[in-house]
């Protein structure tokens, strides 16, 4: 065809209909990427945590079999899931009582025995395969009632990070007494902050700062103390503290450029790398709700059947809509790739993935 002809043709209405044209059609992919459906995994039995780190998630799950219980492991937005067996404790005993995803590993604690409480920190790939035992505890918490000896718990994970506590109680009291929950009699002493990485456990820090590890995310560690909340590198040394005032006992989230701690109204951010305060946003009716993640661009506030979700360039808040799910909502993860959320229906579960970009899309 003859250019000149064409463009001869081409009026200014015709321009105007042919911008129209474009700009509906780039409204409509933009539209149409932000709905786009999530990914829903079902998975068999029922679910009772729930942990994530980017794109992978993994949970505890019960079914009828030999092993009761299983730990499935889920990529998003893939179809497909693989899953492991807890170890003895896990399959005999009660059961996984923590679990986490980092350092491209999934870890769990697991835990059971008679007389003594015995304890037992796995992990295994995110693809699957053998598992692995990191660790091994025992006190008295069982039949006797008595907390004092080894403990392992606070096991989080997020990014390059895996890492738990490993603690000892000692009872002060006469030996023919025994220490109960909370007693004044009993101390904690044999602090260690422990990371998984490479295969093998190493020791990062130990003594009373190394107790206890509260977050997790973004190559950082915090770490809750008597007169303030430490950030620490991956290899336990200290990077920034923020005081007391505002960290101790409140919720706590970690991410590359963010840390986020709840106060009794407020959610307030902080740079990890110099504990410098940045922005604070009033949380309304929705400081009720813990703090649940954070990342670079939203936190995400979590109640027993509701999420709230704040975009940290304004301190906007929304309720993300749960629909049949927050009557059985069992768990909800917030990492860099987006929310995932799992809750259980006649006796099976289902995990639920809704990617960043749609998060944001719904402000």
């Amino acid at each position: 065809m003859d250019r000149r002809r064409l463009k001869a043709r081409v009026t200014p209405w015709g321009v105007l209909v042919f911008l129209v044209a474009v700009l509906s059609t780039g409204a409509a992919q933009s539209f149409a990427a932000a709905s786009q459906a999530d990914t829903v995994l079902s998975v068999q039995g029922r679910i009772s945590l729930l942990a994530a780190d980017g794109n992978h998630a993994a949970v505890t799950t019960t079914v009828k079999r030999a092993c009761a219980r299983r730990i499935v492991f889920w990529s998003a937005p893939g179809r497909r899931s693989v899953s492991t067996k807890p170890g003895i404790l896990g399959c005999a005993g009660d059961g996984v009582t923590q679990l986490a995803v980092g350092g491209g590993r999934v870890a769990w604690i697991e835990q059971g025995g008679g007389n003594s409480l015995e304890m037992a920190v796995m992990a295994a790939g995110l693809t699957g395969g053998a598992r692995k035992q990191f660790e091994f505890a025992t006190n008295g918490d069982r039949a006797s009632g008595d907390p004092s000896g080894q403990w392992v718990g606070q096991l989080l994970g997020g990014g390059s990070l895996l890492a738990y506590n490993r603690w000892t109680q000692v009872c002060d009291r006469p030996e023919v007494e025994a220490c109960g929950h909370k007693d004044p009699q009993l101390r904690l002493t044999d602090q260690e902050l422990i990371r998984i990485a490479a295969g093998r456990r190493t020791v990062v820090l130990r003594g009373p700062a190394a107790y206890p590890l509260v977050s997790v995310g973004g190559g950082w560690m915090a770490v809750a103390g008597a007169d303030a909340l430490t950030i620490r590198s991956a290899s336990g040394g200290q990077v920034a503290t923020v005081p007391t005032l505002v960290g101790n006992g409140r919720p706590v989230a970690l991410a590359k450029a963010r840390l986020a701690i709840e106060t009794t109204s407020t959610l307030d951010l902080y740079d990890p790398a110099t504990g410098a305060r940045g922005k604070s946003f009033s949380l309304g009716p929705a400081a009720a709700l813990p703090l649940a993640g954070v990342t670079s661009k939203l936190a995400l506030l979590r109640g027993p059947h509701r999420l709230v979700l704040v975009r940290l360039s304004d301190g906007k808040r929304i309720s993300f809509p749960l629909r049949g799910a927050a009557a059985k909502l069992v768990g909800a993860r917030l990492t860099d790739a987006g929310l995932f959320y799992a809750y259980n229906v006649r006796g099976s579960g289902r995990i639920v993935f809704e990617p960043t970009g749609r998060l944001l899309a719904r402000f």
